[in-house]
């Protein structure tokens, strides 16, 4: 994880921080969300590592199966109309604190992940001012 950029990320609809920091993945606080799979309830934790798949999930992951993320501050389904360029599932968005925003594919065994910006200048100021120069 020593070259990996920890992520803070918050819900895209009420703002709220999404980080765990009382359930640790690798060292960092876990992004912590609600989930539906095969008609279970149950809640995940990812890793805030960019580009790193490591998890905990309080229910059984459907292999190669899409699931159903929701913010667990205002219930809403975190989704939007993207989908995967590798699986065609749908794709999840995260809203980045510094700005931005991280897509994930839904589909459990999928690692297409990007991040976008709406301004590239000022995303990339606040990322040097907060992790420095690369």
């Amino acid at each position: 994880m020593k070259n990996l950029i920890a992520l803070r990320i918050k819900c895209p609809y009420c703002k709220k921080s999404l980080m765990d920091p009382y359930d640790q993945i690798n060292g960092k606080p876990s992004i912590k969300v609600d989930i539906e799979a095969n008609g279970k309830k149950g809640r995940l934790r990812l890793c805030s590592y960019y580009g790193c798949f490591d998890h905990k999930s309080s229910i059984e992951l459907p292999k190669d199966e899409p699931i159903k993320f929701f913010c667990p501050h205002c219930n809403k389904e975190l989704t939007s109309p993207n989908k995967c360029e590798e699986c065609g599932s749908p794709m999840i968005p995260f809203a980045l604190e510094k700005g931005g925003k991280v897509h994930i594919c839904s589909k459990v065994g999928c690692n297409k992940h990007f991040i976008s910006f709406q301004d590239v200048s000022d995303a990339l100021r606040k990322m040097y001012n907060e992790f420095g120069y690369f």
